[in-house]
């Protein structure tokens, strides 16, 4: 595989020189230091999804992805209200998939890679795996096509996972179960790589504080479950015959977005019975 491109000047001049640092970085640590990520993430973070959810977790579709191979290249789409989502995502796919360690989560670079204290946590909570950065100014727009496309790149690398939340940003409705808007960001990577598996996930139950999480699952489990709900992959049909027309990758988007909500409307239906431990999976 060819080495993923570095940004252009062009593209590398919307950074502020804060973000410039910490798209450095954790440049670095994605191209040379990916063994850090895999050890780190194996471990410590392992144990902080356990200790918030193990208790309290119900997989329901693990047959999906189970069988994987690990040299598997994988988009997992979800949707997002948590900032915990993808992390109770990534501890089910370590313990129950044959799935790669080697993941990749892209994130707003507000507080990330925008704040002195963003890339310590970055290191702390994900081995830098929360990379790219996406900005969210207009400014901005050149360095996200960069992200795009650095996405599509590590995803040739054969045993790549790549989380990605269709809405962007997280859904602070009162409805779980009905995605907000789209990013078409997600449709792109998905038709520009046509042999990468899309799997949909809907995730429910967790909450921003990760104590107050771990409250519940060691006090009160039962009336405090963790749904992840994964399905099969997203079929793009005669969408993958048009990898470069935006409107094709607003449409792969909203695949991608019904076949969430219909595993929401899946997880609706479960019953009410006490998650099981160990992040033992339910049929």
């Amino acid at each position: 595989m060819t080495a993923p491109p570095p940004p252009t000047p062009q593209q590398r001049a919307v950074l502020q020189p804060m973000e410039r640092a910490a798209f450095s970085l954790a440049d670095l640590f994605v191209r040379h230091l990916g063994f850090w990520a895999k050890a780190w993430n194996s471990t410590f973070m392992i144990f902080m999804t356990w200790a918030a959810s193990s208790r309290r977790m119900r997989i329901t579709g693990l047959h999906h992805v189970a069988d994987l191979p690990a040299d598997s290249r994988v988009v997992l789409v979800a949707n997002h209200r948590s900032f915990f989502d993808f992390f109770q995502v990534m501890a089910v796919t370590f313990r129950h998939t044959r799935l790669s360690r080697r993941v990749l989560f892209p994130v707003r670079s507000t507080f990330f890679y925008d704040h002195p204290l963003g890339p310590p946590l970055n290191l702390l909570m994900s081995g830098m795996s929360m990379f790219p950065p996406i900005l969210r100014s207009r400014e901005g727009m050149a360095f996200n096509e960069y992200a795009l496309e650095r996405l599509v790149a590590e995803l040739q690398l054969p045993g790549t996972v790549v989380g990605i939340h269709p809405e962007g940003t997280r859904n602070k409705t009162g409805d779980p179960y009905r995605l907000t808007r789209l990013t078409r960001g997600v449709g792109l990577v998905a038709l520009q790589c046509p042999d990468v598996l899309v799997i949909p996930i809907f995730v429910l139950g967790a909450s921003n504080d990760l104590f107050a999480e771990m409250r519940k699952n060691f006090g009160d489990p039962a009336n405090h479950p963790l749904d992840v709900v994964f399905g099969p992959p997203v079929d793009f049909g005669e969408l993958r015959d048009r990898p470069e027309d935006p409107k094709a990758w607003k449409a792969a988007a909203r695949r991608c977005a019904d076949a969430i909500e219909a595993l929401g409307a899946q997880q609706r239906a479960l019953s009410p019975a006490e998650p099981s431990g160990d992040f033992e999976h339910q049929a």
